[in-house]
Order: structure tokens, then C-alpha cells, then sequence
């Protein structure tokens, strides 16, 4: 269960949902939603997402690392940039991953709703500690 308790009188997070796989996009929104989150997207590229950026505003993202038009690195960083928390997802290699993001958590394909609920958690935690 996601801890809306953590955000006061605030409104829900937005969780900026990057996923090009429908059926997966849609497992993990329900999930989010199930636990309070207003969800955003889901966002099928890194060049959409980027966009959304410069116009909604974005308390924490999940974002696939291999999105419709490739590797979500530059995302990941426009993200790291301005300060929003994020979560990698994928369905193998987090060993190499983590190198290149070694503070980021990561969520394993197929979605486990207890470690959506634990990652999501502490991207919130990790967004009201740094404002």
C-alpha cells in the first residue's frame, strides 16, 4: 500500500508512467491507481515523455528503460535534472543499469504489487525530503 498518509493534506503524486508494452502499461497503472497515485501517461517514447516534462508537473516517475524509440537514459537524466525521483523498470540487466544509475530503484517485469507499493514509497519519501 502506498503511504498517501506521507503527503498531508496534498493532493495525490503524479507518477509520470513511461511504458511502451500496453498490456504491461496498463497492469502497472492499475496498480498505481489502486494505490492513490494520479497517473500520467502511459507515455510510449522518450521523446514524448521528454515533451510532458517542459508541461505537466511530475512529482515522481516509473519509466521503462527501453522504450518505442529507444534507451530511456535521456529521460532518466531530464528527470535526474529536475529533481523529480524516478524507478527503472525492466525484464533483465539491472546489473549494468545500476552502474549507470546506482541511486535509482528498480522494478522487475513482471510487476510484484508489494514491490510497486515499496518503490513508489520511497520515490515519495525521497521527493517531500528534497522539497
Amino acid at each position: 500500500m502506498v503511504k498517501t498518509d506521507l503527503l498531508g493534506q496534498f493532493p495525490p503524486p503524479r507518477v509520470l508512467l513511461a511504458e511502451d508494452n500496453a498490456l504491461i502499461a496498463l497492469d502497472l497503472e492499475e496498480i498505481l491507481k489502486g494505490y492513490g497515485c494520479r497517473v500520467i501517461g502511459p507515455i510510449l517514447s522518450v521523446q514524448d515523455a521528454l515533451e510532458l516534462l517542459s508541461t505537466e508537473d511530475i512529482d515522481i516517475a516509473v519509466v521503462d528503460f527501453l522504450l518505442e524509440d529507444g534507451e530511456a537514459a535521456p529521460l532518466a537524466r531530464a528527470l535526474d535534472d529536475k529533481g523529480i525521483p524516478f524507478a527503472i523498470c525492466t525484464s533483465g540487466g539491472e546489473e549494468g543499469l545500476s552502474m549507470l544509475f546506482p541511486n535509482t530503484p528498480f522494478l522487475a517485469k513482471p510487476y510484484n504489487p508489494d514491490d510497486v507499493s515499496t518503490v513508489v514509497n520511497s520515490l515519495i519519501a525521497s521527493r517531500l525530503a528534497n522539497g
